[in-house]
């Protein structure tokens, strides 16, 4: 592998505005080998976690089964793994966090690699962050891949995950959700515990047009549920606490 390839996908990070993360993704997927990439970027509690972003290669089915292990479980080797101060092997995560085996076994039901890497990332305060990466590899191939490609990995994603939390525009402002009056109004309603249907009586509209402004606001905000956009959309000052 040419390192010429490590600094072509450095290049293109330092040059977008805003990188997306698919497409960063499979360039470093194809780069490096890799078969799945997770990103997370969280508030996390003992017991819970406010996911702010969430991108990663996974199918959805494969996403909804590790999803089904549970919140705490995540949670617990979330931090674990966000504590750290090296990136941590697979291995080595699951010596610090015992949960982690669950989410190895896990992983081998879904015919997904056991050899990963995991690289915690400074965020911003009460926020935690890593990018995890996993290959389909011999062991002995794997210690290798480590040893020659690890830092450079490790570097890329510090330089990914500090354009999201930038936000970077073209003239160098962060990034907000453009969310509209309608959007903004029914997360407000969502934020006080109504119902859709409930919603779409209130402001006049179907409650199948309700739905299409929380899937909106939920693409805007980055996230994958209505608690999450609510939470969010709050944290950014988007709409007013209840």
């Amino acid at each position: 592998m040419s390192q010429s390839r490590y600094f072509d996908l450095l290049d293109w990070l330092e040059n977008e505005k805003l990188p997306n993360p698919d497409d960063f993704f499979h360039r470093l997927q194809d780069t490096y080998g890799i078969a799945q990439v997770i990103y997370v970027d969280a508030r996390l509690s003992p017991l819970s976690m406010q996911i702010n972003r969430l991108h990663h290669t996974l199918t959805r089915q494969q996403a909804a089964a590790l999803a089904d292990l549970g919140t705490p479980l995540l949670t617990s080797v979330l931090s674990a793994a966000t504590n750290a101060v090296r990136p941590l092997d697979w291995n080595r995560l699951i010596a610090m966090e015992p949960k982690a085996a669950l989410i190895a076994a896990r992983l081998s039901q879904l015919g997904l690699p056991e050899d990963g890497l995991t690289f915690p990332l400074p965020s911003r305060a009460g926020r935690s962050a890593l990018l995890s990466i996993s290959m389909a590899s011999t062991h002995r191939d794997w210690r290798q891949f480590c040893r020659l490609y690890g830092r450079d990995i490790q570097a890329l994603a510090a330089q990914f995950h500090a354009a999201l939390l930038d936000g970077r525009t073209s003239g160098g402002a962060r990034e907000t959700p453009g969310l509209t009056e309608r959007e903004r109004e029914t997360l407000a309603w969502a934020a006080a515990g109504k119902s859709y249907w409930e919603i779409a009586a209130i402001l006049g509209i179907s409650e199948r047009t309700v739905r299409f402004f929380m899937a909106n606001a939920r693409r805007k905000l980055d996230v994958v549920t209505n608690a999450q956009a609510v939470a969010k959309a709050i944290w950014e000052g988007l709409i007013a606490r209840p």
